[in-house]
């Protein structure tokens, strides 16, 4: 059955993807045409990028609508397009969703995390007040891990019969043998020394403090660390100690190739964030044959394999014994593992997923019409 399908798509209309605009992108590009399905990909800011990937199965619409301050491109503008679109469903993989349905609807809450933040006025009224209205109506919700699964139905019992989960994947090039170099500043930053890979960004959840106290304590004066995940002008200078200048570096924005190089090249990712819907960085380390530090918290649980030392969340002495354990492996023991975790990691094809979110659009639209 040709099925057509409106995905929201804000995410890609931006100058550099992050996390839920990878998600979407991948959804995209990992359309076939056997699957008898094609897409309109809405964006919203004609001023911008629209990072659809090549060749997609479909067509790309970027529009914008006055008020969009008041999320009117959302609630009107979106609704009143898709009445002229021709799709069949709309799926909104952004955690949120338009209260007018003109299509059965199905959305992506990737997490809790937005509701659980101290945000007041307009911004608390939409997200707590107009998103349960527009839950309420919605076909059918996707997430990506059974942690958010159970915060989701917690917060919207009603939302409890309605929940899919199909976790992510990681991105093709993590098992390519193709090499790109590192950006020409990162490089000249480094100067060739060993270095670990802190993974996350400037939220306070993410711990970049910890990543640096373990640097500070690792007993290896020659050790770098590489900082990624910060949007421009939120790298946290002021944070980083006298006796650290100069081994702290901030990665720019990277192609998913640089990426690649980065994590293969790092002696170890540091990823201490407290909670995550689906945290790509303990997949993909593991995939690049780098070992990673995590806590198993959150959907973390279900991401440890063959190359990740976890620890308690607040316990840094054994944060701090992992590490230095890490450091000392021997080259083949470490390669051992390397080759167990990159096939563990075969385990997160985007391929998989996305055919799992096919068979959910298809579900709904027979229950639905």
């Amino acid at each position: 059955m040709n099925l057509h399908v409106a995905m929201v798509a804000r995410t890609l209309n931006v100058r550099h993807l992050r996390g839920t605009g990878r998600y979407v992108q991948e959804l995209l590009r990992n359309t076939r045409p056997e699957d008898q399905l094609r897409w309109t990909a809405y964006g919203h800011d004609p001023a911008l990028p629209f990072r659809v990937p090549e060749g997609l199965i479909g067509q790309a619409d970027v529009f914008d609508f006055r008020g969009d301050r008041f999320r009117l491109w959302e609630q009107l503008g979106l609704p009143l397009r898709l009445r002229r679109g021709g799709a069949q469903l709309l799926h909104c993989a952004e955690n949120t969703a338009p209260i007018w349905q003109p299509l059965p609807t199905i959305v992506t809450i990737h997490d809790t995390v937005p509701w659980e933040e101290d945000i007041q006025g307009l911004d608390r009224h939409y997200l707590h007040d107009v998103q349960k209205l527009a839950l309420r109506r919605c076909a059918h919700v996707i997430t990506i891990s059974e942690s958010s699964r159970r915060d989701i139905a917690a917060r919207w019992p009603f939302l409890a019969d309605r929940l899919t989960i199909i976790p992510h994947g990681i991105a093709d090039e993590f098992f390519s043998d193709s090499r790109m170099p590192l950006p020409a500043v990162l490089e000249q930053a480094l100067g060739g020394s060993p270095y670990l890979l802190y993974l996350g960004g400037a939220q306070e959840r993410k711990r970049f403090g910890w990543a640096l106290e373990l640097l500070a304590r690792s007993g290896r004066d020659d050790l770098h660390l590489v900082g990624c995940g910060f949007g421009a002008g939120t790298a946290p200078l002021d944070r980083i100690p006298d006796s650290l200048r100069g081994r702290v570096h901030f990665a720019p924005f990277l192609e998913d190739g640089e990426l690649v190089t980065l994590y293969r090249r790092a002696v170890a990712a540091i990823y201490p964030t407290l909670y995550e819907g689906f945290g790509f960085p303990a997949v993909e380390a593991q995939a690049a044959g780098t070992p990673v530090l995590f806590s198993p918290v959150s959907s973390l649980v279900d991401l440890v394999g063959p190359l990740s030392w976890t620890n308690e969340a607040q316990d840094f002495d054994a944060w701090l014994a992992a590490l230095r354990e890490v450091l000392a492996l021997p080259a083949a023991v470490r390669a051992d593992k390397a080759a167990a975790a990159a096939e563990w990691a075969r385990g997160f094809s985007w391929r998989r997923s996305v055919a799992r979110h096919f068979e959910v659009y298809r579900e709904v639209l027979a229950r639905h019409g």
